[in-house]
């Protein structure tokens, strides 16, 4: 991790934000922040066992992604958290001291900047005291009581043109996403649909992406996901890409227009 690394949000979009600080491992919290206790907590970390710094306006990257939240931990790793598309996400990594785990959040209350996360590992985020949840998303609406007739049910409006698109977070093995995209196209003969399709398997996530064409096959394969007895392989049609480096290029992306 470069500690020199920042900016990549300015002060101008901090724009006065509140800030919760977590100690004693998240069971005490403050909104009457300050910098000297950000260090104090942060040097504690022995007593604290993690230390968390929760903006509560949390800084948008883009329309579908944000940054919420800063964790160090007892063990010297830190975390970056972040909402995406719906998912709780979070780049980690380990071995950084408390001056630096000090400079990081102090800099993200001081002007809601993030450091660089080049190299760290992305990870899901599913809190220890509960279980991993299912859930689906059609165009924007969230379905909070659903079964697998409604997920097939959402792939077929999109399919029928109803829909746009769809993200179901499934809760199989390691649990992971699958977000499929009606990608209608005038000179193309027939629609694709776009799948990005993740496995927050441990310790590396696994991420394939593609266009499909076959519906039939788009609907055999979305059962298979969707059946809790095992789940489906990558289509032939899909590639394997890094999904922590997508997610460093999501970061960076934001670096990229903020720079315009």
């Amino acid at each position: 991790m470069s500690s020199g690394t920042r900016g990549v949000f300015p002060g101008s979009k901090a724009n006065k934000p509140q800030y919760v600080l977590g100690t004693e491992n998240g069971t005490k919290r403050t909104s009457n922040v300050t910098e000297e206790k950000i260090v104090d907590a942060v040097y504690d970390i022995e007593d604290n066992e993690c230390v968390y710094l929760e903006k509560c306006v949390p800084v948008v990257l883009v329309s579908y992604a944000e940054a919420y939240s800063i964790d160090y931990f007892k063990d010297s790793s830190i975390a970056v958290c972040f909402r995406v598309n719906g998912c709780l996400l979070r780049m980690w990594r380990s071995d950084v001291d408390c001056d630096v785990a000090a400079d990081i959040m102090c800099d993200f209350f001081r002007t809601a900047s993030l450091p660089d996360m080049t190299g760290w590992h992305c990870q899901n985020i599913h809190p220890e005291q509960e279980e991993a949840e299912e859930k689906l998303c059609v165009d924007g609406e969230d379905f909070r009581y659903f079964g697998c007739q409604d997920v097939v049910g959402a792939l077929e409006n999109i399919i029928e043109g109803k829909s746009r698109w769809m993200l179901y977070d499934f809760a199989n093995g390691d649990g992971g996403y699958v977000n499929i995209h009606r990608c209608d196209n005038d000179t193309a003969p027939t629609t694709g649909y776009k799948v990005e399709y993740v496995r927050w398997s441990e310790p590396v996530p696994i991420g394939y992406r593609g266009v499909i064409f076959d519906v039939g096959l788009l609907r055999n394969w979305l059962w298979s996901l969707i059946d809790n007895d095992r789940l489906p392989d990558p289509m032939d049609e899909c590639e394997q890409f890094d999904v922590n480096d997508n997610f460093e290029r999501l970061v960076f992306r934001f670096l990229d227009e903020d720079k315009k």
